[in-house]
């Protein structure tokens, strides 16, 4: 049934209404145990239902990497200042679609970002995680932390009820809290405020996730992490009513999927047996490792065969690379390995001066300039492509998000066009690129930044697809040019 409905939503240009289990973990405040949380959640209901999905609101890159050590397959971000309401509900209601064996044994597990109502500019719920919960009428259950209180989070929960005329909070869970208060303390808020309570987690000493400068260390990082998960699972597994919370996800109302306009026109792309595709070689390893896993999903919807490589590890780019794209992540941590591995950043800079069409965000902006300072003062050689070196600045540079303009013609467009991104960095360069104009979307803050010819995209923003698709589409065109130019395809 959801094989033929999703094919009416490609096809047909037809709207469908979806109805399908799923829950929002929200908190009060940034580091309130959202991801512990969610990840303990996305393991238990794992051994429960066949068809776990997991979503992340907002631009978080390293949650989505817990939840997919959870659940062995990738997670996605739902972002409302990236896409507007129809898009959104396209990434939920797609990927449930889509889950064809399991039919009747399926649950989307959304976890919010910063405070539930924090958005835009720090006085705005736009962007927040509760309009994420709002634009898919998705149901909340609000991590409590109780650390240091106990009746006075009453009042705090009334607050997050009676903020919104539609809060979409149907329940709690009380973090860090003894198992000797629960009872009592369930009993009063279910009484008091007519608000379900699921449970409480207690206070996990010593299993705790480390952070970094860009948020926490990534999962593969932490020595023995599905050990560390398996055991933050079973302290979680006591306190909750985990019949209650599937039953509460169950109750979400039926929400009308339809594909975006924008979307609809790649959407039939199959190049069709014995006809190759486009290889776009996608850095990721220690250094690379930052991407929206739909941004790489339009790349393959639009012809693409991604192919990995690793710029620490690899000598040279994959056989019949057409294109080259280089994410974020920590080359600043990595600078020695990346410096040493001149026959790379060799094959790197020859690309690109052959106008092999490249993409490089963030941390592969930095890989392509001369050097990068590691976090010791040490500074090393790097591609050379771009010119400057970057240094740490002990703080997040230019954060959050931006619309970006371009102000000449190149890779992603012609001057004019507009897309949204994000900055998020702490090490950062004098010189950064003069080519398009970035604009914070509240006051007036902007600034200069990014490099691009016809062939080369770089720069510090974050670029998500699905806030303008013409910048995938001018990608990978321009990357299917350049193949019928260089390579004799077989």
């Amino acid at each position: 049934m959801d094989k033929e409905r999703m094919k009416c939503l490609v096809q047909d240009s037809q709207a469908v209404s979806v109805r399908f289990p799923r829950i929002m973990i929200a908190a009060e405040k940034s580091g309130g145990g959202k991801t512990l949380f969610t990840c303990a959640l996305l393991s238990l209901l794992k051994e429960k239902i066949q068809e776990v999905r997991a979503f992340k609101c907002g631009p978080d890159y390293i949650d989505p990497m817990f939840h997919r050590t959870v659940l062995e397959i990738p997670s996605r971000n739902l972002d409302s200042f990236f896409a507007d309401g129809d898009t959104l509900r396209y990434l939920l209601g797609r990927e449930v679609l889509e889950m064809e064996k399991f039919p009747e044994s399926r649950i989307a597990v959304l976890e919010g970002v910063m405070g539930f109502y924090d958005g835009l500019g720090g006085v705005s719920e736009r962007s927040s995680a509760w309009e994420v919960a709002d634009l898919t009428d998705t149901p909340v259950i609000l991590l409590v932390d109780m650390m240091g209180r106990s009746l006075s989070a009453l009042a705090s929960i009334k607050g997050f009820l009676d903020y919104k005329e539609k809060s979409h909070v149907t329940g709690v869970v009380f973090n860090r809290l003894s198992p000797m208060l629960y009872p009592r303390l369930k009993e009063r808020a279910e009484r008091e405020l007519g608000i379900r309570v699921f449970g409480y987690v207690p206070e996990l000493k010593d299993m705790t996730l480390e952070s970094r400068h860009l948020g926490l260390v990534m999962p593969e990082e932490i020595p023995g992490i599905r050990e560390r998960l398996d055991l933050i699972k079973e302290k979680v597994r006591v306190g909750i009513n985990l019949d209650g919370i599937i039953e509460e996800a169950g109750r979400a109302a039926e929400i009308e999927v339809k594909l975006p306009e924008a979307v609809r026109q790649f959407c039939n792309v199959d190049c069709g047996t014995g006809i190759k595709k486009t290889v776009v070689a996608v850095a990721k390893d220690e250094a690379f490792c930052f991407y929206y896993e739909d941004n790489l999903d339009i790349l393959r919807k639009l012809g693409a065969e991604i192919q990995y490589f690793s710029p620490i590890h690899d000598r040279n780019l994959p056989v019949e690379t057409c294109a080259v794209y280089l994410g974020g992540g920590y080359p600043e941590l990595h600078a020695k390995a990346l410096s040493e591995n001149i026959s790379m950043w060799n094959a790197i800079r020859q690309a690109v001066m052959e106008e092999v069409p490249c993409i490089a965000e963030c941390g592969g902006y930095l890989y392509l300039k001369d050097s990068i300072v590691d976090p010791d003062g040490v500074e090393w050689p790097m591609a050379g492509v771009l010119p400057g070196s970057s240094r740490d600045t002990g703080k997040l540079g230019r954060f959050g998000y931006i619309t970006v303009t371009s102000k000449k013609e190149g890779l992603l467009g012609p001057a004019g066009i507009e897309f949204r991104a994000h900055e998020f960095h702490h090490w950062d360069s004098e010189e950064n690129g003069t080519d398009f104009a970035a604009k914070k979307p509240v006051g007036t803050r902007g600034w200069d930044c990014g490099y691009t010819t016809e062939s080369f995209y770089a720069g510090f923003p974050h670029l998500y697809f699905y806030s303008n698709v013409k910048i995938a589409e001018n990608f990978i065109k321009c990357a299917e040019t350049w193949k019928k130019k260089n390579l004799v395809v077989k």
